[in-house]
């Protein structure tokens, strides 16, 4: 798969090589038979020094391009690269039109590189996706830029992997954090648990979305003593792997770039202010499964890119929900991911930002 940037590369070397045939053709500087050797072989050279110096960076591109073309729909891509957007209610009113396309973005498993991988060696896959000392550094790093919920409780930013599995341990095992330990439980607790966790998501041009995060669940039983370090370890290695996907230059961001970026447009990941942090992820907690959500958002700016204003903004949700069985042994709770078809698998929902309409107001001149 070659990356745009290679294209465009070849591109501008043709460009060159037939104006200086060109011009020197009309000048009587050079013939057709020596025109190769006197044009096209210096710029070959200047390419092949190029490919040499920019290897590992066009490499990256290629694996950016093969995941757009594997997750995004042909014609939809198509669509945004071809059209010419006139003002920001013209922008939302496509992302509108192809609002389901837009919000169910499937996104594979990263460390199965494209191909497959059986049931039985996901666990080895995911271990060995992880052994990449720089890999963990950055995701490391981008979660100490995000702030993290589990069940609503803030868990503190971490250092190291083993600190960050011992934050999550401390979380989990905390006597304010509860989820549903049984799928039975009073009605009147449900319906308490439901008015309370619906709560505001992100405010999009499509209206205010609502979701259940449901820090509570079913039954209100303490999960103190009675979670085992699998789990804990296995709900660390996803926090990285979200992490690692999500960051500054994931996933989300090559999506959007690829849809609302051209030559004239600048899009940038939003920047925080002050205490504000960058992004958020949501990790919620229940007997059955762990939902991973990862918010992020995007500043698109006219080139060349200054302070002003931004044209618009796009708010990204990338989702990941892990299945669990869960199993008494002693007076522990066994914790376990569930292997399933869907494991692994995220779902990246793209919107813009809500914009109000504000009337214009007519004076007598």
């Amino acid at each position: 798969v070659w990356p745009e940037e290679l294209y465009l590369t070849i591109d501008r070397l043709a460009t060159q090589y037939e104006h200086k045939v060109s011009f020197a053709s009309l000048a009587f500087l050079s013939s057709q038979n020596n025109s190769a050797e006197l044009y096209l072989s210096p710029l070959l050279m200047r390419y092949f020094d190029y490919l040499q110096l920019e290897w590992e960076s066009i490499v990256d591109m290629a694996e950016v391009e093969r995941m757009l073309r594997a997750v995004l729909d042909e014609d939809l891509r198509q669509f945004f690269k071809d059209a010419v957007f006139n003002s920001v209610g013209h922008i939302l009113n496509e992302c509108r039109r192809e609002r389901e396309a837009l919000d169910n973005i499937a996104l594979p498993p990263p460390w199965t590189n494209g191909g497959a991988v059986s049931k039985g060696d996901v666990q080895k896959a995911m271990e060995s996706y992880l052994r990449d000392p720089k890999l963990v550094k950055q995701a490391l790093r981008d979660l100490r830029r995000e702030t993290i919920t589990i069940n609503g409780q803030v868990l503190p930013p971490a250092q190291s992997q083993a600190e960050l599995a011992e934050y999550l341990n401390e979380v989990i095992q905390s006597n304010q954090m509860t989820i549903a330990l049984s799928p039975r439980g009073s009605k009147a607790s449900r319906r308490r648990s439901k008015m309370k966790m619906m709560r505001t998501n992100y405010t999009s041009d499509f209206g205010l979305e609502t979701e259940s995060l449901e820090s509570g669940g079913e039954s209100d039983t303490s999960l103190a003593g009675r979670i085992d370090s699998n789990f804990v370890s296995m709900l660390t290695r996803r926090l990285l792997i979200s992490a690692s996907r999500t960051g500054a230059a994931g996933d989300a961001y090559f999506i959007v770039r690829d849809l609302f970026g051209n030559e004239d447009v600048e899009v940038v990941p939003h920047q925080s202010h002050g205490s504000i942090k960058q992004g958020t992820i949501e990790i919620v907690v229940k007997s059955r499964s762990v939902t991973i959500k990862t918010h992020a958002k995007f500043d698109i700016f006219q080139k060349p890119v200054m302070k002003e204003e931004s044209l618009i903004q796009f708010h990204t949700t990338t989702t990941e929900t892990i299945a669990l069985s869960a199993a008494r042994e002693d007076s522990c709770t066994i914790l376990r991911e569930k292997q399933t078809s869907s494991t692994g698998w995220r779902s990246l929902a793209i919107r813009p930002a809500y914009y109000e309409k504000v009337p214009q107001l007519q004076t007598n001149s």
